[in-house]
């Protein structure tokens, strides 16, 4: 996208002109979202009327609410062509994933994002790099927001975040954090605006990204009419290099410095790096040219046939003998940095449509039946609020009723009434309660939520498992919904290992399980991912597929899993069921799956397991201490019985002799 501006001036004309374009495009689809809103919050109005209704039965928000699901997709990474190597970073990465999940409150934003995409029809993720998260050992780490589409506005006519060429995402924040965010000056915090409210203590941010001519992602950043930030190139390592001497900041002695910011390409290694396997890349590399390796001649001691040095006489004077080599011409190795190439956006769909940047909204589809309840709803309420049993007086009566329930009094005359009575005016609403149940399971059936899902009395389903069966068709029809919040989920993991690849420069220790159990450490190393092609350029070898693992979803299904696994351990799956080994691995996998009380279930049975263990080396070491002790007792008496037979044979020998 061609900003076609020089100065700071018209750059931020230009993107507020950009922003107000798509912001009008965009109009029609906030007004819609605003009324989806309401509608699930409970609205009263009634399209077409200006008059309300006067009581409302929110099916939406009981339909919407049935489907919020606390699942959270776990992440799967293959590599595009398998080794071993790539085999070990595929699983590196997963587990990263996996431990950002567990960082970061993806519960609380799953739960956000469940109730977005049902109502407006899709949720936006926004996913950043924040060098400001630091650790000890660590510098930078991922932040992950979760918005409303109402805050985020796109390129018009474009339905997929790829294809676009800008967007928007505003949000209110205070001026306070302008300055740590931006790293502007007060002066500077103070002239931003709020559109949303007249407090001095908040602005509205706009966030442009948007691609420049060479599909690079760039940012620009104001509020008001003040311009916070402008990155060309976002995504690309920065170094600041002083105008005066050309040296980096860092190395810059200069007076009065003037620095300029320029993009980092490559890092130049000063030390050789060794990673996760143990495989060393070297702080130096052979030059290769059109894949060959370039030679210079060096000089080097020459040996004769027997191995000895060859020596040259001087003057009298031994001197070593060289000759001429070709050795590989070595240069130190330059390293590219990686750039992502992702918008930090994720749309999250709740199902498809055509030509439609979000999905469906579940508010659009069943509002024409959650009108005509509340239309019948508040007919039944004023049919009821005007129906009643009304006492009857004479027409001369001037007396008062003590009972406070009978307000309206009908004065009769005698000729065809008692003095007093009363005069039943009761209506009968069960045709309206028929209808407005109807319109409600209508409602229902649109989205294919049954009883049986949303654990109500179901008497079509007259055991266990066809009231099972009836939960697993729901889920069936709402699967394509679960489709695409796993494809939402595998971008931002595939997001979050391209920041990780291009700025993590420290390793990242994260810790798993293995089948066992036992907890384990998984190294993320960026320099494990380097490889070298044929022409010798190093490359950052991110050809990874990335996808959701289909049996992380425990949490509706627990029960069921926890009654297999008892079933497995029974029939023998797991081993004999007699042994503690087998047993072990049971709640090992009861542990997995979160059964109460699992993991001391498996502490306990590993205590025992060790303590026979312990018993056994002790009875191994106990009975070898015996047999050495038989066994050194019987060389002490073969040794000494043959010494006896050797001394008589002395005897006999020495008797003989004397004869």
């Amino acid at each position: 996208m061609k900003t076609e501006t020089t100065s700071k001036e018209l750059s931020l004309e230009f993107f507020k002109e950009l922003y107000e374009r798509a912001k009008n495009a965009f109009s029609e689809t906030a007004e819609e979202f605003e009324r989806h809103l309401e509608q699930y919050r409970g609205s009263k109005a009634i399209d077409g009327s200006t008059e309300e209704a006067l009581t409302v039965r929110n099916v939406t928000y009981e339909i919407i609410e049935s489907q919020v699901s606390s699942e959270i997709p776990m992440p799967k990474v293959d590599p595009a062509a398998y080794s071993d190597a790539r085999g070990r970073n595929a699983h590196t990465v997963e587990m990263l994933c996996a431990s950002v999940r567990d960082k970061l409150p993806f519960e609380e934003m799953n739960d956000i994002d469940e109730r977005n995409t049902y109502i407006f029809g899709g949720g936006v993720w926004l996913v950043e790099w924040d060098n400001s998260i630091k650790t000890h050992n660590t510098v930078g780490d991922v932040k992950i927001t979760i918005w409303s589409p109402s805050h985020f506005v796109g390129q018009p006519k474009i339905y997929d975040i790829d294809d676009m060429e800008y967007c928007f995402i505003h949000f209110e924040t205070t001026k306070e954090d302008l300055m740590r965010k931006y790293d502007v000056t007060l002066d500077v915090a103070e002239e931003t605006e709020s559109e949303d409210n007249d407090s001095d203590e908040t602005a509205t941010v706009v966030v442009c990204y948007y691609k420049d001519d060479n599909d690079k992602i760039c940012q620009y950043i104001w509020s008001g009419d003040t311009e916070l930030q402008d990155i060309e190139d976002f995504y690309s390592r920065k170094k600041y290099i002083c105008k005066n001497c050309g040296k980096r900041k860092e190395l810059c002695n200069c007076d009065n410095p003037d620095y300029e910011m320029q993009d980092d390409e490559y890092e130049e290694l000063d030390h050789d790096i060794v990673l996760t396997d143990g495989s060393v890349i070297h702080a130096n590399s052979p030059v290769m040219k059109d894949g060959q390796v370039v030679t210079e001649t060096a000089k080097q001691q020459a040996f004769l046939e027997d191995g000895s040095a060859a020596m040259d006489e001087v003057n009298g004077i031994l001197i070593p003998q060289t000759i001429d080599v070709q050795v590989p011409k070595m240069e130190p190795t330059r390293l590219p940095y990686y750039t992502p190439t992702k918008f930090p956006i994720v749309i999250r769909k709740n199902t498809s449509q055509e030509d439609c940047l979000l999905g469906q909204s579940d508010c659009e589809f069943i509002r024409p039946e959650q009108q005509e309840i509340n239309k019948i709803m508040s007919r039944i309420s004023d049919k009821l609020m005007k129906a009643g049993v009304y006492p009857t007086a004479p027409e001369d009566y001037a007396g008062q009723f003590d009972n406070g329930l009978y307000e309206n009094v009908i004065k009769v005359g005698q000729d065809n009434y008692k003095l007093f009575g009363r005069i039943d005016l009761q209506v009968n609403i069960q045709q309206d309660i028929e209808m407005a149940e109807r319109h409600y399971d209508h409602a229902k059936r649109i989205l294919g939520i049954t009883d049986s899902y949303q654990g109500q009395a179901d008497n079509t389903a007259t055991s266990g498992k066809a009231k099972q069966i009836q939960v697993q068709q729901a889920a069936g029809r709402l699967d394509s919904k679960r489709r695409m919040k796993n494809a939402a989920y595998t971008e931002i993991d595939e997001i979050i290992f391209q920041y990780f690849l291009a700025y993590a420069d420290e390793p990242r220790v994260n810790s798993f399980k293995d089948s066992q159990g036992r907890l384990q450490n998984a190294t993320f190393n960026r320099y494990d991912f380097i490889e070298r092609d044929e022409n010798g350029e190093y490359y950052y070898n991110f050809s990874y597929l990335f996808d959701t693992d289909q049996t992380g979803d425990v949490e509706k299904s627990r029960e069921t899993i926890w009654s297999e696994n008892r079933l497995n351990f029974q029939n023998g799956c797991y081993g004999n069921p007699q042994e503690l080994e087998t047993l072990l691995i049971f709640w090992q996998q009861m542990e997995k799956h979160h059964y109460p009380d699992a993991r001391d279930m498996v502490e306990r049975i590993r205590g025992i397991i060790e303590a026979q263990r312990q018993a056994m080396q002790q009875q191994i070491a106990q009975q070898k201490a015996e047999n050495d002790k038989l066994r050194t007792q019987k060389i002490m008496a073969e040794d000494k019985a043959a010494g006896a037979e050797g001394y008589i044979d002395y005897l006999k020998n020495f008797q003989g002799g004397n004869r």
